[in-house]
């Protein structure tokens, strides 16, 4: 007979550690729809990107045994991420540096349309005329 703690030691997970993993994703969602209700500003989508890449990681490590694993999976890994991280990266600094007026919330002359009575949307002629 083989003990289950020295087989869950070489690439499977005992039940008590799954459960702690299983516990730790449900508490970053109540965390996640917390800090969905408040408004942070920018600082909401940083701490929503945070908590993702948390839980992302959680199952990524153990529920696919990443933790386990040596070698080319890991340097595959860090690949992946390595790459990931430079796609956003670009990304942002593109529109970052975008001429202003590219971005409509940087254009002075952009207004948002407005209702009539009849419920529909019109956007705003040029001359500023109805």
């Amino acid at each position: 007979m083989v003990d289950s703690t020295a087989h869950a030691d070489h690439g499977e997970l005992s039940p008590a550690r799954s459960a702690m993993i299983y516990v730790g994703l449900l508490l970053l969602t109540v965390a996640t729809y917390l800090f969905s209700r408040f408004n942070l500003g920018t600082w909401s989508v940083v701490i929503a990107m945070v908590i993702a890449i948390g839980k992302a990681s959680l199952v990524a490590l153990f529920f696919m045994q990443l933790w386990y694993h040596r070698g080319s999976v890991r340097l595959a890994l860090a690949t992946a991420v390595l790459w990931l991280f430079l796609l956003t990266f670009f990304v942002v600094a593109d529109v970052k540096s975008r001429y202003p007026l590219a971005n409509p919330n940087a254009n002075p002359t952009w207004q948002p349309p407005t209702i009539v009575h009849g419920g529909s949307s019109q956007a705003p002629s040029p001359s500023g005329r109805p």
